[in-house]
């Protein structure tokens, strides 16, 4: 059984590159490919219609985990495909006014309710990956520049969790920054990806702190020196009393060590 779904007039606009069936996107041979592992690859898409550029992403899915199925069905009472996964994923953080990207459609294969493969087409993310912005610019940035991102970087995070999220692919090349000045001062936005194991109405506090464990394993030492880590655990603390700064920081750097036994940080 086949599944294809879009938003608003998006399957008017795929029809005119000849994209009209789940096999036409999942197959389609003219994408560039970014990334991939056994389970999933993604490619860029780029169409020149109507007098403008179009660029998409198209993340495919290929026979997911046990694992994988059963967190679907943890987060929604239902197995769902990956790609179906991602889609309610992305709009729960839209109604709770965090970022991610923009979906336009996906579509599933399935046999006896089971997925064989799967695939989601997202709208290009406005800015670029926070490790790219970081090596290009952090040397650059004045000492409050890099304290205004990671304070505004703290306080989106905080957001997350306080809205019973959890993402535990929260590293730093999972994150998107957009910087936007205005006349009274520059802010910077943040926007997360790769949703497909993220879950909802977490109350567990070590999911938390394991988000954070993740992120500060991917914060290298090059870049982020432990004044900036300190700034960060203050600020995502708040003035909420239940945390203890030097208690929360024990911990998230205890986990972080975790991680970084079993795997090393990407580098950029």
């Amino acid at each position: 059984m086949e599944k294809l779904i879009f938003t608003n007039s998006w399957q008017q606009f795929f029809a005119k590159p000849g994209l009209k069936s789940f096999k036409d996107f999942f197959n389609f041979p003219n994408g560039k490919l970014i990334n991939k592992n056994n389970k999933r690859d993604v490619q860029i898409l780029c169409f020149n219609l109507d007098g403008k550029k179009h660029i998409f992403y198209l993340k495919r899915f290929h026979q997911p985990h046990f694992k994988d199925m059963l967190l679907t069905w943890q987060n929604f009472g239902k197995l769902c495909s990956q790609a179906e996964n991602e889609w309610k994923n992305s709009n729960i953080l839209f109604e709770n006014d965090i970022q991610t990207f923009k979906p336009v459609c996906f579509g599933h294969q399935t046999r006896w309710g089971i997925e064989r493969q799967s695939f989601l087409v997202t709208k290009e993310l406005k800015g670029e990956p926070f490790s790219h912005f970081v090596t290009k610019n952090w040397s650059k940035l004045t000492q409050k520049q890099k304290e205004k991102i990671i304070i505004q970087l703290a306080i989106s995070i905080r957001q997350i969790h306080d809205a019973g999220i959890s993402l535990p692919d929260l590293y730093v090349w999972h994150i998107f920054i957009r910087p936007e000045k205005s006349k009274e001062q520059e802010e910077y936005n943040f926007a997360f990806i790769d949703l497909n194991r993220m879950k909802h109405n977490v109350t567990n506090k070590n999911e938390q702190l394991k988000n954070l464990g993740r992120l500060d394993h991917s914060m290298t030492d090059k870049y982020f020196d432990e004044n900036s880590r300190q700034l960060f655990i203050k600020s995502y603390s708040g003035d909420d009393g239940t945390f203890i700064i030097d208690d929360l920081t024990k911990k998230v750097k205890k986990y972080s060590r975790k991680v970084s036994r079993k795997r090393n940080p990407k580098p950029y």
